[in-house]
């Protein structure tokens, strides 16, 4: 069996003989030694898969097999017996040609020898989401699919004319590889490749002439679809079935006819092919050639009395098809015989209404041309779209032209009420409008169900130049909707600076300066005003322009009543998205301080927004508590530099309340630390354990907080007992300091009279808890400052005892190392490949760091007779080459067992 597995984007494999190390174990053990796995390359939007020097349809000869390490792969061709001998060179994917100059050419991919200088350096990068991409020499030639053909290419990886082929790598098992090995896809196979010695020797061994693959699929369907007529008639001629379908109900007829290959449809029909058979989707040949307009097909299969309305199980019929497409000549054939341009699909688009999205006028015009009906101009989809409409919003003028001189309503609405002119207003498509106003008459100032005209449809989706020609046009600008929405609102919520200073002098046209103020700071039904909305968005030049005409920068946010109720429907109803409820009693600074925008923050505290620094939301948040809810540290350094409470709690979404000083300690973030504690944190804070916030930042080892914090403490005059605090597990902030080598913070703490003996509650002390570790700096400090060498923890362990252990510990992985080195070069590996990342010196400092700290115990007095609770001195903690190497030797052992079971799988 062939075990796959993916480990952080590499495919490693148990396969005998070959083999791999799992993840999960050490950096040492982690070391590839060999890959091979049975690979289908498939291309990822067509299924197509790689064969060597093209793409074709997968079967036993598009089986590849990968060995080597990433950049050293090779892409070796899977023999189609299926018998791989290693011994032999074998066939690989390979570059055409390996000069260095040739890397950014367009080049033919082909198969050659293995030892092919082309075929030694592949890599697979990417994932199963997006695709894999087969790179060579170094990531710069990315495998690519010529366009237009199935052909395998290479190209420069970074050009943007000639994209690699994203694809999905699909490990072949010993079941798809039997499947693939069938009489049926052998026979596919071949007529596929067109290959007619192929299949007269499979008929010759005796295979059934309608024996099928794993799509269901005969011979005659990919010969058909290849256009291959030889190959048809042979298959034909030994009897095949030429009405037999795949599992998607397709036939040798209907691939033929999507293909446009004439003389096959016209062979296959006069060999009996159902004309009229349907797919599993209900579409016929005509369905699928009127799709690519296959006019001449067409003709063929409608001489032979294929029905012109046949129709998808979607209710897109031939025409609908061939309309949205805009294939003009292949839609007049289908009129001509009788398709009813008047039928809808399940959602109620006509032909008329595809063909408008397309904006073929010719398509268009054919389509009018057979339509006698009034009315069918102006119908309208299941969901309120028109011809006129789908055109406008799609920007095709020359179809908004036609259909307007055709009769086309420009004011027709469905239940919404939103006009083709809102849609191309929405858009910017300005020559559509320009026909809708200047032909069409439209109504500038026709309002959607919301109360909404073109003009504020314009300016919520920020389209300037579209705003300027409704105005000129007439529209009015002085308006509110039915949400007490105003077109400066949409606009300043859309940061549009133009637009916003286009509408502000129309306004001025009919309003004073005081007039303009009181518009200007006017609330929509939400309760914000036009400058909360450009603070909302961060939108300085749009926020600063309000205010230099009077923006209340520090009004409350306060919702008209049937606001929350409205709201609650169009969610429910799906017309907007629940981002976040709706919180009253915001003002700007909160908004802008909520999304993180930095400079808008800083230009409304420097406008003075001191009243709204300390103003709480209906849900108890000030500004600089949005702020950190948001992580944006930047802005919410701004608020505590201009005056926010330093000590304002704040609730997180699980409802645990959180203290700023602790958790920006917590997080490392050194200075909003210590702006926190310049401005008044409270430095004694201390969370449900008792951790305190100059303990957290000893550990963390932050020594400017650490000194920070002190002096803090010594200039406050109280609580004497601060550096010493210890939490609930007897933990001081010297202990934590030591413990985590922080040096800088230790000898901070020293310096302050922090307690060096003190212990935890199991009774380790600072100098045990540096020298586990192996913190040498830490111990030297230590004590010099009086530290006792001696004592004992609640085991009897003393620091001594602990150096050793650590020691032990750092040698062990010493042996393991010169281990794996003696195995791999007993291999033939050079050994500045084995240890490419510096191990070994690493672990060389480590050990001689902690022998070190050993010496330095002794040497201050460290009694090496004591014993801890079971008898064992100091020196039984130490590493014992005799007893030690055997047992390693022992895992050594049982490890090469687990690979050797694991290989017998």
């Amino acid at each position: 069996m062939l075990l796959v597995f993916d480990v952080q984007g590499y495919f490693y494999t148990y396969n005998p003989p070959c083999w791999a190390a799992t993840g999960g174990r050490t950096f040492i053990e982690k070391r590839v030694k060999c890959y091979q796995f049975i690979l289908v390359i498939q291309h990822y939007e067509n299924q197509l898969c790689l064969a060597g020097e093209e793409f074709k349809r997968c079967a036993i000869d598009t089986l590849f097999y990968v060995v080597g390490s990433p950049g050293k792969y090779q892409i070796k061709k899977r023999p189609v017996n299926g018998v791989i001998n290693e011994e032999e060179d074998g066939i690989c994917l390979s570059l055409k040609s390996c000069k260095e100059a040739d890397v950014a050419k367009l080049l033919e991919a082909k198969l050659a020898k293995c030892s092919h200088c082309g075929a030694k350096n592949w890599n697979i990068v990417g994932d199963s989401e997006t695709g894999y991409v087969l790179t060579e020499s170094d990531g710069k030639t990315c495998l690519v699919r010529e366009a237009g053909t199935k052909k395998a290419m290479t190209a420069p990886c970074d050009s943007t004319d000639i994209p690699y082929v994203p694809l999905q790598l699909q490990f072949a098992s010993a079941t798809d590889i039997q499947t693939m090995s069938s009489d049926g896809a052998r026979l596919v196979g071949a007529a596929s490749d067109g290959d007619k010695k192929a299949i007269q020797a499979l008929l010759k061994e005796g295979v059934d002439i309608n024996v099928r693959d794993w799509d269901e699929l005969t011979a005659l369907i990919p010969a058909a679809s290849s256009g291959n007529l030889d190959i048809c008639k042979l298959l034909v001629k030994e009897g095949i079935d030429v009405n037999a379908k795949d599992k998607d109900g397709i036939t040798a007829l209907m691939e033929a006819s999507i293909m446009g290959h004439e003389k096959v449809v016209e062979f296959l029909i006069s060999s009996g092919a159902n004309v009229n058979a349907a797919a599993s989707s209900e579409v016929t040949a005509l369905w699928l050639a009127a799709s690519e307009g296959r006019v001449e097909v067409m003709k063929l299969l409608l001489k032979k009395k294929a029905d012109a309305s046949n129709s998808r199980v979607d209710g897109i019929t031939a025409l609908i098809t061939a309309s949205a497409s805009g294939h003009t000549e292949a839609v007049k054939l289908l009129l001509e015989n009788g398709a009813d341009p008047t039928t809808t699909d399940n959602d109620g688009l006509t032909a008329l209404m595809n063909a408008a999205e397309n904006g073929n006028v010719d398509t268009l015009k054919a389509i009018m041309e057979k339509v006698n009906d009034s009315d069918y101009i102006n119908r309208m989809s299941n969901t309120g779209f028109t011809a006129l409409i789908i055109a406008s919003a799609h920007g095709h003028v020359d179809a908004v032209e036609y259909l307007v001189g055709a009769g086309a309503d420009v004011d027709a609405v469905h239940e919404n009420k939103v006009t083709a002119l809102m849609y191309a207003a929405a858009a910017g498509h300005l020559d559509v409008m320009k026909i809708l106003i200047d032909k069409g008459k439209a109504d500038l100032e026709f309002k959607h169900t919301n109360g909404g005209t073109a003009l504020l449809e314009a300016s919520t989706a920020g389209k300037y130049e579209a705003i300027q020609l409704l105005v000129q046009h007439g529209s009015k600008v002085d308006f509110f909707d039915d949400d007490g929405v105003n077109p400066l609102m949409a606009i300043a919520a859309q940061g549009n600076f133009e637009s916003q200073t286009f509408i502000l002098e129309e306004l001025k046209k009919t309003k004073s300066a005081a007039e303009l103020t009181d518009y200007i700071n006017r609330f929509a039904h939400s309760g914000g005003s036009a400058v909360m909305f450009a603070a909302a968005g961060g939108h300085v030049e749009c926020a600063k322009q309000l205010m230099d005409l009077g923006s209340d920068i520090n009004a409350v946010a306060r919702n008209k009543p049937g606001y929350l109720e409205k709201l609650r429907k169009m969610i429910e109803e799906g017309q907007v998205q629940e981002d976040e409820p709706h919180v009253d009693g915001v003002t700007a600074i909160h908004v802008a301080a909520q999304g993180g925008h930095l400079e808008m923050v800083k230009v409304l505290v420097e406008a003075g927004v001191e009243p709204s620094l300390s103003h709480l939301d209906d849900a108890g948040r000030s500004p600089l508590v949005l702020a950190v809810q948001g992580n944006y540290g930047e802005a919410a350094s701004v608020l505590v530099q201009a005056g926010s409470d330093p000590n304002t709690p704040y609730i997180d979404n699980d409802g645990e309340k959180h203290n700023l000083l602790f958790d920006a300690i917590m997080v490392e973030n050194e200075e909003f630390a210590l702006l926190l504690i310049e401005k008044g944190a409270d430095i004694y804070f201390t969370d449900e354990k008792n951790v305190s916030t100059l303990l957290q930042a000893s550990h963390r080892g932050l020594p400017a907080v650490v000194k920070a914090l002190l002096e803090k403490h010594d200039a406050s005059g109280r609580n004497k007992a601060f550096v010493d605090v210890a939490s609930d597990d007897g933990i001081t902030p010297l202990i934590a300091a030591s413990s985590e080598g922080n040096t800088e913070c230790v000898s901070l703490l020293i310096a302050s009279k922090a307690d060096v003996n003190a212990k935890d509650k199991d009774g380790t002390n600072s100098l045990m808890a540096a020298s586990a570790r192996g913190h040498l700096d830490v111990v030297t400090a230590l004590l010099a400052a009086g530290s006792k060498v001696n004592d004992q923890n609640a085991d009897g362990h003393t620091a001594l005892m602990f150096a050793y252990n650590g020691k032990n510990q750092v040698e062990t992985l010493w042996e393991r190392y010169n281990q794996f080195v003696l195995e791999a070069e007993s291999n033939g590996e050079a050994k500045e490949d084995v240890d490419d990342n510096g191990t070994g010196p690493i672990i060389q400092d480590a050990l001689k760091n902690h022998t070190s700290l050993v010496d330095l115990l002794i040497k201050n007095g460290a009694d090496q007779s004591l014993k801890d609770k079971e008898g064992h001195v100091a020196q039984d903690f130490d590493f014992h080459p005799d007893t030690d190497a055997e047992i390693l030797a022992k895992e050594s052992r049982a490890s090469k067992l687990k690979d050797e079971s694991k290989n017998e799988l």
